[in-house]
């Protein structure tokens, strides 16, 4: 599971965001803190580090415009991998 540290740990070291003054619920897209141009790396790093698939339709602000969206994301689509 990809952790809140290494989501900042991302902002901060692969997209250049002072992530100094952004808490869990700093919009992160809408605020223009983070580029849309960076959705594509943000997918990535979830898919590869959260071993699931972002699909297209999920890629928007309600799951990715702040940490505490992306945890709750990331939360929905490991509760979907396990079985039942």
């Amino acid at each position: 599971m990809v952790s809140k540290e290494d989501i900042v740990n991302f902002l901060q070291e692969d997209l250049a965001v002072d992530v100094s003054h952004i808490d869990d619920d700093t919009p992160l897209f809408s605020s223009g803190l983070v580029d849309s141009f960076a959705l594509v790396s943000l997918m990535t790093f979830l898919e590869d580090e959260g071993d699931i698939q972002v699909a297209v339709s999920e890629a928007n602000l309600d799951n990715m415009d702040s940490i505490g969206r992306l945890i709750r994301y990331l939360e929905t689509k490991q509760a979907q991998l396990e079985p039942s």
